[in-house]
C-alpha cells in the first residue's frame, strides 16, 4: 500500500515542473479541508441596512440603475485630513469669518476625529453618495434628516460619516447649505457655510446663491454683502443668478445709487446683465420714486438689445400710475400691447388702480370689463380696488350694478371688499341694500362678522325699522353670532328713542340673562325714556336698580328725572325725591342745582 502511494508519488514528482505544482496544488486541497462557501452578495442596496433604516424601494432601484450606468473610473484619493480641521480652529489668516456664528467646538487629535456615526448612519452614507449626482431625491431625504433629527450638528454628522471612511462628497455641505436656506434656516444655513469654508471645501456657486437670495428676502443686506465677499475670496465665480441677487439687494436696501455703477463695473469685468437685471433695476427705481432713471434705463434696454417684457412694462406702468401719471401710463400700456405682449392680472391692476385713484370709475369699469373679455379673472386685490374706489367717489349703485356682473361671470368678491361696501351703504343710511348685500356675502360661502351685523342694526335703527331690525337679531342668533353689548346698546336705545322702554327692558333682561352687564349708557336710554313718558315711579325704580344691583350710578340719568320732576311737580315733592336719590348715592351737580332754582322761579311766578 506505501510502496503503490510511493510509486504514484515519486513519477509524478518526475514529471514536469508544471505537473509538480500542479499535484503540490492538488494535495494541497486534498489534506486541507476546504472552507465553506460564502453567500452570494445581495443584488439589491436594501439588503445591506436595517429593515428600519431603509430608503424607499423607488430611491434605491433609481440609484442602483444611476451606478449601473455610469463609467466606472478611478477617482484620485481625497484626503481625508482635509475634513478634520472643522473640529478645530484652524483658520486661514487671509480669510475672516462671517461674524454672526460661535465656532464649533474644537479638538486637534487625530484619533478623536474618527466619531460614531449618529443615527441613522446609512442615510449619511446615502446621501454622500447623491450629493455629486443629479438624482431629485437627495434634498428630500437630506431635508427629511433634518426634520427627524432637529437638535442633531447635520454638519458634524456629515463630516463624521466622511471621516468614516465612507465615499463622501464634498459636494454634500453645499447641498446641506442650500436645504437648510430654503427651509428658513438661515442662521443655521451660513453657520454651515462658514464651517465649509474653515475646512477648505467652499459651498458651490448655486449653493451661494441660494443662500445669498435667503439673506435678501430676510432683509439683511449688509450680511449678504459680506457673504458674497467671503465667496469671492474662497475663489468661488459668481454667476448671473448671483450679480441679479445683488441688484436686488441694493434695489431693495438703502443702495439703489449704487446699482448703477455696481452694473458698470460688472460690465467692465465682461458679464452681459440680461432682462432680469434689468426688471430689477427698473423695479429699485420705482420704488424710490426715480422714475426718469427707469426710463432712461427702458431707453437703454432698447439701445443695447434687450427686448423689455412683460414685467418690464408692468413695473413701469404701476410706477407711472403711484406717480399720477396715468396717461403715460395708459400709452405705456398700448405701447406693450402694440408688441404683441399679452398683459396679465398685474398688468391691468396696475392701470385699474391708477385710475381709480384719480377717480376715474368709468375707465376702470372698462378696463375690468377688457380684463374679462380677455380670459383673465381678475383676482380679490383688483376688485378690493374697484369697489374701494366707487366708494370714494360715492358711487355706489354703480359699484352695485358692478358686483352683480362680477358674480353672473362666477367671480368671488373678497369679504373685505364687502366689508368696505357693507360699510359705505350703512353710512349713506340704506339698510335694505346692505341686508341684500348680507346675503350675496352668505350665497358666496363667507360668513358675516358680528362687525358687520352691527353695522347694518345700527343703520336699520338710525331709520327706526324695528321689525326688521330684530328679525336680523334672530338672525344673528340662528347663525351661532352672538351679540354684543354694542348690539344690545344699539337696540336698547332705538327702542327707547321710540318710546318702547317696556321692550327696551326686556331686551335689558335678555342681555343679563346671557352673561352681559348694561353700561351707563343703556342705564340713561331707559330712564329718559321713562322722563319722557312722564313715568316717574319707573324712571326713579331703574335708578335705584341700576345703582344698587349694578352699581352704576349715571349722573345723566339723575339729572334728567329731576329736571322732569321739578317740570311736573312741586318744590316739596322735588326735595323729597333728591333726599331720596342722595340715600342712593347720587352726588348733586350744578345741572341739578340749575333744576331747583327753575321749581323755585315757578313757585315764584305762580305765587
Amino acid at each position: 500500500m506505501h510502496r503503490k502511494f510511493y510509486r504514484t508519488f515519486s513519477s509524478s514528482a518526475s514529471s514536469s515542473p508544471s505537473s509538480s505544482s500542479s499535484s503540490s496544488l492538488l494535495l494541497h486541497q486534498t489534506l486541507i479541508p476546504k472552507p465553506s462557501p460564502s453567500p452570494p452578495p445581495s443584488p439589491s442596496l436594501p439588503s445591506l441596512l436595517p429593515l428600519s433604516l431603509n430608503p424607499a424601494r423607488s430611491t434605491v432601484d433609481l440609484i442602483v440603475s444611476r451606478l449601473r450606468h455610469c463609467p466606472t473610473s478611478p477617482s484620485p484619493p481625497r484626503p481625508r485630513i482635509h475634513l478634520l480641521p472643522f473640529l478645530g480652529p484652524a483658520r486661514s489668516p487671509s480669510s475672516s469669518p462671517l461674524p454672526i456664528l460661535p465656532s464649533p467646538p474644537s479638538s486637534s487629535s487625530l484619533a478623536r476625529s474618527h466619531l460614531p456615526l449618529p443615527p441613522p448612519a446609512p442615510l449619511l452614507l446615502l446621501l454622500h453618495t447623491l450629493a455629486s449626482s443629479s438624482i431629485s431625491p437627495r434634498r428630500r431625504l437630506l431635508a427629511d434628516f433634518l426634520r427627524a433629527h432637529p437638535e442633531a450638528d447635520a454638519f458634524a454628522s456629515l463630516a463624521a460619516a466622511a471621516a468614516a471612511g465612507c465615499n463622501w462628497s464634498p459636494a454634500v455641505f453645499g447641498l446641506l447649505v442650500r436645504v437648510l436656506a430654503r427651509s428658513g434656516r438661515v442662521a443655521d444655513a451660513l453657520r454651515a457655510c462658514c464651517r465649509a469654508l474653515r475646512i477648505g471645501l467652499p459651498p458651490d456657486a448655486a449653493a451661494f446663491n441660494c443662500l445669498l437670495c435667503a439673506l435678501v428676502n430676510a432683509g439683511q443686506f449688509d450680511l449678504s454683502w459680506k457673504l458674497y465677499r467671503r465667496m469671492r475670496s474662497a475663489g468661488v465665480d459668481p454667476n448671473s443668478y448671483t450679480f441679479n441677487i445683488l441688484i436686488r439687494a441694493l434695489c431693495r436696501g438703502e443702495g439703489a445709487e449704487k446699482a448703477g455703477e455696481f452694473l458698470e463695473e460688472w460690465q467692465s469685468d465682461g458679464f452681459d446683465p440680461d432682462i432680469v437685471t434689468y426688471n430689477t433695476l427698473l423695479d429699485g427705481y420705482c420704488r424710490r420714486g426715480r422714475l426718469g432713471d427707469a426710463l432712461y434705463l427702458f431707453d437703454v434696454m432698447f439701445r443695447r438689445g434687450v427686448e423689455p417684457d412683460l414685467v418690464s412694462y408692468t413695473v413701469l406702468v404701476n410706477g407711472l400710475c403711484r406717480d399720477g401719471r396715468v396717461a403715460e401710463a395708459r400709452r405705456l400700456f398700448n405701447r406693450m400691447l402694440q408688441r404683441g405682449l399679452s398683459p396679465d392680472g398685474l398688468a391691468y391692476r396696475a392701470l385699474i388702480a391708477g385710475y381709480c385713484k384719480e377717480g376715474r370709475m368709468r375707465e376702470a369699469r372698462a378696463l375690468l370689463n377688457e380684463m374679462i373679455s380677455s380670459r383673465l379673472v381678475p383676482d380679490s386685490i383688483t376688485c378690493g380696488v374697484v369697489v374701494e374706489g366707487h366708494v370714494k367717489c360715492g358711487k355706489l349703485l354703480s359699484c352695485l350694478n358692478l358686483v352683480v356682473q362680477l358674480r353672473k361671470y362666477g367671480i368671488v368678491i373678497s369679504l373685505d371688499s364687502y366689508e368696505k361696501l357693507v360699510s359705505a351703504l350703512c353710512a349713506e343710511d340704506r339698510p335694505n341694500a346692505a341686508r341684500n348685500l348680507l346675503n350675496w356675502m352668505l350665497q358666496d360661502g363667507y360668513s358675516p362678522n358680528l362687525k358687520i351685523y352691527n353695522l347694518i342694526v345700527d343703520c336699520f335703527c338710525k331709520c327706526d325699522c324695528v321689525q326688521e331690525v330684530l328679525e336680523l337679531k334672530d338672525e344673528m342668533v340662528g347663525r351661532d353670532i352672538r351679540p354684543n353689548l354694542e348690539t344690545y346698546r344699539i337696540l336698547i336705545s332705538c327702542l327707547c328713542r321710540l318710546g318702547k322702554s317696556s321692550e327696551g327692558e326686556i331686551l335689558m333682561a335678555e342681555m343679563i340673562d346671557s352673561g352681559l352687564m348694561p353700561d351707563s349708557l343703556i342705564c340713561s336710554a331707559l330712564v329718559c325714556c321713562c322722563c319722557r313718558r312722564r313715568e316717574f315711579g319707573k324712571a326713579e325704580s331703574l335708578l335705584t336698580y341700576f345703582s344698587q344691583e349694578l352699581v352704576i350710578y349715571d349722573n345723566e340719568s339723575y339729572n334728567a328725572l329731576m329736571r322732569a320732576y321739578c317740570e311736573e311737580n312741586e318744590m316739596a315733592e322735588s326735595l323729597e325725591l333728591q333726599d331720596r336719590l342722595l340715600t342712593l348715592g347720587f352726588v348733586p351737580s350744578s345741572e341739578t342745582c340749575k333744576s331747583m332754582i327753575y321749581a323755585l322761579s315757578r313757585i315764584e311766578i305762580h305765587g
